[in-house]
């Protein structure tokens, strides 16, 4: 399998650099139209888009044309040391971003370093983000001492057009909402398992993306070159994954404007396709800690498809989600007699509730508590249980017990059941305390893959995360 550490900031910053210099004629002139039809449009403008932007006014910025009455500021660099942020004006913003983790993890089972690296943990992240001209929002993260690809989002994305936006380079494929979550706002250590075995993750290509009529419709249509980091083979083994895989997902938030307990209630459905040489599949059954327990040893060849429906709501403190995934992967002519086989199938669910009991607000998020430690306050402090599930074997089963052989009409079938409980602390806005117990039972003992594994497993993990 091809590396992609070679995929670098430099195609973004010269796609940032050409777009400016195309939108910056046009910005200028729309500015200038809109503040001669409207001069109380900067003052109705967000919130957000303008505070950071007004300077204070001095002597030399008063009207130099008083028949005319115009305001002219003068552009100023400047940088925000609490934010980690450098703006020009309203023309260019950059956001400093680095982000650090420690943790410690206990099991029942002795978990093996190899299992442990599978894991897609942000350890030692550094990066920059922000937007040019308002038309062009860019994104470069970079992962330091990766033992894979170090670079992770990379991309730039034309954003003038809320209902029509352009995005090219390295991003996460738009499939579930677990799995396009930032860490930073986890309620788990770790998303659930189906996101992390089932959902494509990051990958290079394009998508063109929007919403419309006040987040009632959204959608996310993209190409990309191959099935995502997530679905990657980096062991000696002979696997297989699809090659150029599409995407697209539809979101809706149909109560969006009305009561604030209400109107944050977001449904999707997503789905990815593309097609798979002939091999061993490359889809494996993962514990938590990234312990295999289910490994496929049989053909597949054809098409491989995911559908991922996703439900999430978040009313004041509280916040429920919900999703179910499954991938297919088709085994055409795999049979003895080369006729078709049975799909190989993964199915996944997973149900999860949580609390800021200090009464922080889930939209706005509690990593910018309202009483910080030493503040007045303790910080905000959160609960959250997740229940999840996810099945390996045949998309048709007719009762009978699976082989084992690779060319087998009914594959075995395994399961593994998973109750996550979560304590959360936000001291202030920059440090995050999590203590997240995962405990974990397989349907069919008898097929762990692992002499390290047992039946029931109980897995606890302590982090501690700095970011800015």
């Amino acid at each position: 399998m091809t590396r992609r550490s070679g995929n670098g900031p430099v195609p973004c910053f010269v796609l940032v650099a050409v777009f400016a210099l195309v939108f910056a004629p046009t910005q200028k002139a729309a500015a200038a139209q809109d503040a001669a039809s409207n001069p109380g449009a900067v003052a109705s403008a967000p919130r957000a888009a303008t505070e950071t932007a007004r300077e204070p006014e001095s002597d030399d910025q008063q009207p130099t044309n008083q028949q005319e009455g115009t305001v002219r500021k003068r552009e100023r660099a400047r940088f925000r040391l609490r934010d980690a942020s450098w703006q020009y004006g309203r023309k260019i913003r950059v956001d400093f971003k680095t982000r650090m983790r420690g943790e410690f993890r206990t099991s029942d089972a002795t978990i093996s370093k190899d299992a442990l690296d599978t894991l897609d943990i942000a350890r030692r992240r550094i990066g920059v983000e922000g937007e040019v001209m308002k038309a062009v929002a860019f994104k470069v993260d970079h992962e330091l001492a990766a033992p894979h690809d170090p670079w992770r989002d990379v991309y730039a994305d034309i954003t003038q057009l809320r209902e029509a936006q352009f995005r090219y380079g390295q991003f996460k494929m738009p499939f579930s909402i677990d799995e396009n979550t930032s860490s930073l706002d986890m309620d788990f250590a770790y998303r659930s398992v189906s996101s992390n075995l089932l959902a494509p993750s990051r990958a290079r290509g394009w998508m063109v993306h929007g919403d419309s009529f006040g987040r009632a419709v959204g959608y996310e249509y993209g190409v990309f070159q191959s099935d995502g980091s997530n679905a990657l083979v980096r062991t000696s083994e002979k696997r297989v994954n699809a090659g150029q895989t599409t995407a697209w997902r539809v979101t809706s938030e149909p109560l969006h404007g009305l009561d604030p307990w209400i109107a944050n209630l977001h449904v999707g459905f997503a789905q990815t396709h593309g097609d798979m040489p002939e091999g061993v599949s490359g889809i494996k059954g993962r514990t938590v800690l990234g312990e295999e327990f289910y490994k496929p040893e049989f053909f597949v060849f054809g098409r491989r498809d995911r559908k991922g429906f996703e439900f999430q709501w978040l009313g004041g403190p509280a916040s429920v989600k919900m999703e179910q995934m499954t991938l297919t992967e088709e085994r055409k002519g795999e049979s003895v007699e080369d006729t078709d086989l049975p799909p190989y199938q993964v199915k996944g669910w997973y149900v999860s509730g949580s609390y800021a009991i200090t009464g922080e607000s889930k939209v706005r998020g509690l990593d910018k508590p309202e009483r910080p430690l030493f503040q007045g306050g303790f910080g905000a402090l959160e609960v959250a249980v997740r229940v999840e599930q996810i099945t390996f074997g045949s998309g048709q089963t007719g009762g009978v017990v699976g082989s084992k052989s690779p060319r087998a009409d009914i594959v075995p079938t395994n399961t593994d059941r998973i109750v996550s409980v979560s304590g959360n602390w936000y001291p202030n806005r920059w440090v995050k305390i999590q203590l997240t117990i995962f405990n974990e039972k397989f349907a069919d003992p008898s097929m762990l893959q692992s002499p390290l594994l047992k039946p029931n497993l109980l897995s606890r993990v302590f982090r501690i995360q700095f970011s800015i």
